[in-house]
């Protein structure tokens, strides 16, 4: 069971689930699995600490079979460079520019399905945000908590056109408004 990922795919698949394992867990929510299919060509990686959940999708450039893995997320290949991916045994083995590595499976992990986490059927609004100003509020809401969220921040929404308002307490708010989406 192989295949091969460009090294920069690899790294934002890997950098965008990271943060949502919980660190030196051995079930399945210190991990990230990462699916790989052999008919569409394409990998779906995931992440989950039981709280928070991330999952990313991108190309791949072959794959012989389709296949399962699990990851922690300290690795970084070079960014032009193809990776091969190949499960031997209890391995997943990574070779990428003459270098190889290898990481243990974990046994008897017990999956889940991501898919069945969802919620289902349409959504009864989308709002589009520019994720740096949705950041920029996000972590000044955290400093006016004092860079702890004891007590969870509240986001306030009217309609899909309205601003959205995060609040830490009563008084203090940010405020980000949204954008108009092209499909709406």
């Amino acid at each position: 069971m192989k295949a091969t990922i460009l090294g920069n795919d690899f790294n934002r698949i890997i950098d965008a689930t990271k943060s949502f394992c919980r660190s030196g867990d051995k079930t399945q929510f210190g991990y990230i699995r990462l699916d790989f299919d052999a008919v569409a060509l394409r990998v779906e990686a995931y992440a989950c600490d039981g709280y928070r959940l991330s999952v990313e999708h991108s190309v791949i450039g072959t794959c012989d079979e389709s296949f399962t893995v699990y990851l922690r997320g300290g690795i970084r290949l070079p960014g032009k460079q193809y990776a091969t991916i190949e499960l031997v045994g209890d391995e997943v083995q990574i070779r990428c520019n003459g270098a190889l590595f290898g990481f243990e499976q974990p046994r008897n992990i017990e999956p889940f399905e991501w898919k069945n986490v969802t919620p289902k059927g349409d959504a009864h609004f989308r709002i589009g945000f520019n994720g740096n100003y949705l950041l920029d509020a996000l972590q000044a809401a955290k400093i006016s908590a004092g860079k702890t969220f004891r007590t969870p921040i509240v986001m306030e929404f009217w309609t899909p056109t309205s601003p959205m308002v995060i609040r830490t307490n009563q008084a203090d708010i940010k405020m980000v408004l949204p954008m108009r989406l092209a499909s709406e």
